[in-house]
């Protein structure tokens, strides 16, 4: 399925999920403010008609090029039908029983540090990195700092992309400490870069 297919496939959901808007592939709740929380269509690699649904939030104030799902859940138990005749009932179904209660707790960003502590695991940097940055955009900023230490130790530097998020979590620690505003400035930057780079500078 194409983008203008999802499109239209998401203009029929809306009427039951109010405060969701359209970016096919994406329906997300607007405004976007500090987390994008919404969902995302993804076609089917070798089934033109079938289609996958995610559920997500994805926290803004860490520099995004392209939406993850790392805080995502696949909604339904399996692939979806465009061509089903009972496909928006089902939809909406589904959506109301595993979505919403997903996405409803998500509203600040000691809710995202939350949900990432629970979540984390030690071969993957993007859990703590989340929850170091949610709580430094909370303002519990030694706690932020103790958690940024604690996620430059996990990092292997051999590592490019990896190499990256330390030089990147450096930066931030250095801001809180000089200056707990500062810190809070930079997150406003990465916010805004997040928000640029995925299109939806209107939605906010």
């Amino acid at each position: 399925m194409k983008n203008k297919d999802f499109a239209a496939l998401a203009q029929r959901l809306l009427p039951e999920l109010p405060g969701f808007t359209v970016k096919a592939p994406l329906m997300f709740i607007a405004p976007v403010t500090h987390t994008l929380r919404g969902l995302c269509f993804e076609s089917h690699s070798h089934e033109p008609r079938m289609f996958y649904l995610w559920a997500f939030f994805l926290p803004l104030f860490i520099p995004r090029r392209h939406v993850s799902f790392n805080f995502g859940i696949r909604v339904g138990s399996d692939r979806w039908n465009a061509d089903a005749p009972n496909l928006v009932p089902e939809l909406v179904s589904a959506l109301k029983r595993e979505a919403s209660p997903f996405l409803a707790p998500i509203e600040s960003p000691r809710d995202v540090a939350q949900v990432a502590m629970s979540q984390r695991v030690p071969q993957n940097p993007h859990y703590q990195r989340t929850f170091a940055y949610a709580l430094a955009r909370a303002g519990d900023v030694g706690k932020a700092i103790s958690e940024l230490d604690e996620l430059m130790r996990s990092i292997d530097l051999k590592i490019p992309w990896q190499r990256e998020i330390a030089d990147e979590a450096e930066v931030l620690k250095s801001k809180l400490l000089a200056n707990p505003d500062d810190g809070q400035r930079q997150l406003d930057e990465w916010e805004a870069e997040s928000v640029r780079n995925l299109g939806l500078e209107k939605f906010r």
